[in-house]
Parts: C-alpha cells; structure tokens; sequence
C-alpha cells in the first residue's frame, strides 16, 4: 500500500538532514506519547467546579487524518503565487494554481509572448521539453540529487525526479490569456526510486506554485528588457523631410514609425513652444497650445526670429504609412497649416528630431 509522502519514517543517516527532515519541527516528539490525566474527582455530594473549557483540542472532524502528528506534520509555510511581472495577476475566486496575463505590448503576439518566456525560462533551467503544441508545454524528467549521508562503503544520496505541465490559454481577443501549471509526475527516494512514496495534494501545490513562481519572475525579466530596448528605439534619432500626407496636405515625413514618432513628439513640442493640452493616442492626434512669448525661440532662433504662426490653439496629428510617419500641423478649426508655414519650420523640426531623445 503506497503510503502519503508526509507519513515516511525519517530516515537515520550521518551527516546533512534529508528533505523529509527539514519539514518537520525541530526538537522532540515525546508529546506524541502523552496521555490525557483523569479528571478531578468530586464526591457527588458537593458541588462541581466550573471548568474553563477554552483550552480544549477540539475534536477532529469526519474528513480528517488523525495520524497527521509529529512527524508527520509539514510545518514549512505555505507558497504563494506571485503575479510580479508587468501585466499579470491572480485569478479571482478559484483555487487553481494559474496566474492571468494581459498583452503589454501592441507590436507583440501575446501567446508568442508567453510562450517564448515559458521556452525561455525552461532553456535557462536547462530542463528538457519533452511536447509543445497547442498551448500545452510538457517537460522532460527533472531530476536533482542531493547526498544527505554517508556510510563506511558509500554515499547516502536523496533523489527527485519530476515533469510539469504548462497550459496557456488565450481569450479570443487575444488581450488576455491565462497560465495554469501541474505536476504530472513524481518520483523521489534515498539511492533509488521509492514507488511506495506519493505526493500529498498540498505537496503537488507547494512544486507547482514554486515552478510557476520561477516561470513568472522569467518573464518580468523579459518584458523589462523588452520595454528597455523600445524605450531606447523610440529615444533615437531619425530624419525627417517636407512633404504631403496622404490628404495632400503639408506635412514632415518622418522616416520612422509612428510609435517612436509619437513619442518623440511629447518631449519635442514643448521645446518648439507647443504646450500639450491633451492628447489621443488612437487618433493619434496632439493637442497643444502655442505661445510666442514661451521663450523657446529665443534659443532656437538665435534671438528675434519666431515662427508664423499665431498664439493659440493648435492640433498635431500623426498617421503612419508603412516604415514612415506623416505629421501635420492643422489650427484649432481643423484646417492644415499653409505649405510656407510648414517650409518655416522645417529646419528647426528636422534638427530636433535627429537629435536622442535624451538629448531634447
């Protein structure tokens, strides 16, 4: 009869404690063997104490393992998933061991990007894939060993072996999915394989939530890195030349995408004397307000040049095509600014826009 991984017998070796030892308490177990004292005993003639009842273990209930004492108790506190990486968090209401996770990137397929980090993190640990199709990751044997003794003819060595499962599930919109892991096999013993040794349900959680933790924190590296490395693309220079967008109207070509344009805008509009009332990320679109009096011009202009233009409000619409992105500069009644408004301009935007973003 295969007995429950927290009900083995400790295993007397010389040297380190196994990894049955270290999730039992420290120090004796002689309380297992304590029987309960007879109650005080009052002639039926006088009358009985009152007793204080809130020290009393209670009984156990109809489910419970009464044999789960001393030994056999697994003190270690329990792990909890940690949802740490950028876009991630716990799923609400249920007790599976699975963390939801949202797309943080536009450019990037999101079951691309877990998949990848799952592979990733995998490759890191050198852990063998033994099947990937269909969002279901199954790993090889992983095996560890740890020597824990040693006799006068050889070593005392613990081993573990053990294989996962990864599923990764998208939502139809591809926004959002989810990953869920599990143990699927174990296998543990002193020298050898012992096929007498089970996982409890609480053992196969504490693997899984340690094997998930580990996949989690993978990739919170690699969306850090990933976010780094477009931070520092959008933050590099690009050209820019004189042109038409594709309504016919003066704008700057910008030999670049519309994401590193946008972001490039932010930080170059107010040193033009834009100051950026609101903005609309899906249209696109700027709103700013500009001022002679800003004081920018002075130093860009090399002292009473300024630009054609008018105090008051203005809008900055952005619109990609293909490797290049069309600005145009329109007043506040929506109309384009003239082709001599945009020429007057054009030397001053080209040389900011060559420039690093830290530069500006």
């Amino acid at each position: 009869m295969k007995r429950s991984l927290v009900a083995l017998t400790v295993l007397a070796l010389v040297g380190c404690s196994t990894p049955l030892e270290r999730r039992q308490a420290s120090g004796g177990f002689e309380y297992e063997h304590a029987t309960s004292g007879s109650q005080l005993q009052i002639p039926g003639s006088l009358q009985q104490p009152n007793y204080d009842r809130q020290f009393d273990i209670p009984k156990l209930g109809p489910n419970a393992d009464s044999s789960l004492i001393g030994q056999r108790i697994d003190v270690r506190p329990p792990l909890q998933v940690l949802p740490l990486a950028p876009g991630t968090r716990l799923q609400d209401g249920t007790d599976s061991i699975t963390v939801l996770v949202e797309s943080n990137d536009d450019d990037r397929s999101l079951s691309s990007d877990i998949n990848e980090a799952l592979l990733g993190y995998l490759t890191m640990r050198k852990i063998a894939v033994a099947s990937n199709s269909n969002g279901v990751i199954s790993t090889d044997w992983i095996e560890e060993q740890e020597v824990v003794g040693k006799s006068w003819w050889r070593e005392q060595v613990y081993k573990v072996r053990q294989r996962y499962q990864f599923d990764v599930a998208i939502k139809d919109h591809g926004r959002s999915g989810s990953i869920t892991i599990s143990v699927l096999a174990h296998e543990e013993g002193l020298n050898d394989i012992d096929e007498e040794i089970v996982l409890t349900d609480a053992d196969k959680r504490r693997y899984a939530i340690d094997m998930l933790n580990g996949a989690i924190s993978y990739l919170n590296f690699e969306r850090t890195k990933q976010q780094k490395a477009k931070q520092l693309a959008n933050g590099r220079g690009f050209n820019s030349e004189l042109g038409f967008d594709s309504d016919g109207n003066s704008a700057y070509i910008a030999q670049a995408p519309i994401e590193q344009v946008w972001s490039r805008m932010q930080k170059l509009l107010p040193v033009m004397g834009f100051q950026i009332r609101d903005m609309d990320r899906q249209l696109g679109t700027l709103f700013v307000e500009f001022s002679q009096n800003s004081g920018f011009w002075d130093n860009l202009w090399g002292g009473s040049e300024t630009l054609p233009l008018e105090d008051g409000p203005y809008q900055v619409k952005l619109v990609e095509n293909g490797a290049t992105t069309s600005v145009t500069f329109f007043d506040n009644d929506a109309q384009p600014l003239s082709a001599e408004q945009i020429t007057a301009m054009g030397n001053t935007f080209r040389e900011l826009v060559k420039k690093e973003l830290k530069d500006l």
